[in-house]
């Protein structure tokens, strides 16, 4: 039972210090009741029509209402994103680079924004290649990155408008600080670790965008943050309890799935 706790609520086994972290524990469970409570009474108040006027999304702008979607589908993003990285194991870089890489390209009509995603990625590689001769300090290089990334894209438009494929619709809000962010990291990644795990957490990071990107395009959820905003209570409550997960990885049950098979064997 101890190792059970230990796991999933994060209780340690030192009998020194099980009081607080189960104090901690207790209070986080709270919080989450909490929220999930308050959006319960919500959801009531909105099914029987005693929510003002002004609690409507759907009373809102058109500019006001795609702002008011975004700002809520970003944290069940982050909750999915977290869950990918604590429940199933697969390392990403950063926590919104993939949540904001899947919201940025939900309004595209086709895989060209990946495709120009994938062209900047690697063209920004090369070029912090030859920036890391120059031995610049780490924000002025970032800069510097930004500044590179944001002509490429520039002269990439340009070009594209001139042989009458316009990329404007391809690339809503692109976040550039994210994309010069990934580069940053995967040249870090890179050299520590090397290429091939660089490449497979890029991989891991452009797959959880996706995913996030199918989930935030859908005509289902998106009506259903826009009608009931208050079920950011359940993603708060969702992500309350994650933070306290510190069970397997399933990740890690394939990666030591030998010690298990021999423990049976030797029983």
């Amino acid at each position: 039972m101890a190792a059970v706790a230990h796991c999933l609520f994060n209780e340690p086994v030192n009998s020194s210090i099980r009081k607080d972290s189960m104090a901690r524990g207790m209070m986080v469970w709270a919080l989450a009741l909490g929220s999930i409570a308050a959006g319960v009474g919500v959801l009531n108040l909105r099914a029987a029509g005693d929510l003002p006027a002004w609690a409507a999304v759907e009373t809102l702008p058109a500019a006001e209402q795609a702002l008011v979607e975004f700002l809520l589908l970003l944290p069940a993003a982050a909750l999915l994103c977290a869950g990918v990285r604590n429940v199933l194991g697969f390392a990403t870089f950063g926590t919104f680079a993939p949540a904001l890489l899947g919201l940025a390209f939900r309004e595209t009509d086709s895989p060209v924004g990946l495709f120009v995603l994938l062209i900047v990625l690697t063209v920004g590689w090369a070029l912090r290649r030859g920036v890391a001769g120059l031995n610049l300090l780490q924000v002025p290089r970032s800069a510097v990155m930004l500044s590179l990334v944001s002509g490429m894209l520039v002269l990439f438009v340009l070009w594209s408008n001139a042989q009458g494929r316009p990329l404007a619709s391809a690339l809503p809000f692109l976040p550039l600080v994210i994309v010069t962010g990934l580069v940053e990291r995967f040249w870090a990644m890179e050299e520590e670790d090397g290429t091939a795990a660089a490449v497979r957490v890029m991989g891991a990071t452009l797959a959880v965008a996706g995913v996030v990107f199918l989930l935030t395009r859908w005509g289902f959820v998106r009506e259903t943050v826009r009608s009931y905003p208050e079920l950011l209570a359940f993603v708060l409550a969702g992500q309350l309890l994650l933070g306290r997960y510190t069970g397997f990885r399933l990740t890690e049950l394939y990666r030591f799935r030998h010690i298990a098979s021999d423990d049976t064997v030797t029983r």
